[in-house]
């Protein structure tokens, strides 16, 4: 199979992406810390508008990189396959099939963090397979919205 322009800059951004969540994943716990204190630090005029007081702002971005992160993934993973230029490329078993990667993929991003020195959290795994189904989701609906626009365009025959 001969891959398009596209879907090889695709593949080097989605292993750019696995790259950047392995390489957080095996920071020592004073570096991690360090970073989450910086971002929230740089998030803290919004964050403290919108989450309740007394929350754990640093506790929260941390999460919600992990939900980004994937997010990110299952996104790029999404419109990956969906770039296919075979008709009807998505199909409920893709799905699942990149929801399977997805799992797989969090399931080592923790495993790995037993060698950096932090511990494994298995809500994290869920996090982060929240973050990535949510986006192989959002790549489907964008390519719905994308196809059902297209066929709107499309000359009458």
């Amino acid at each position: 199979m001969k891959l398009t322009r596209l879907q090889k800059l695709q593949a080097a951004l989605l292993i750019l992406t696995v790259l950047l969540i392995f390489t957080q994943s095996l920071m020592p716990p004073h570096v991690s810390s360090s970073e989450s204190s910086f971002i929230t630090r740089l998030l803290y005029p919004v964050l403290a508008r919108i989450l309740p007081s007394g929350m754990d702002m640093e506790h929260f971005v941390r999460k919600a990189g992990h939900f980004s992160e994937y997010f990110l993934l299952g996104l790029q993973l999404g419109f990956f396959r969906l770039s296919s230029p075979k008709p009807g490329a998505f199909r409920l078993q893709g799905f699942l099939c990149r929801g399977g990667m997805v799992w797989m993929m969090a399931f080592l991003d923790e495993t790995l963090q037993i060698f950096s020195g932090r511990g494994p959290m298995i809500q994290d795994v869920w996090l982060d397979l929240a973050g990535g189904l949510t986006g192989l989701m959002a790549a489907a609906l964008l390519r719905l919205l994308f196809e059902k626009k297209n066929n709107e365009n499309a000359p009458a025959d």
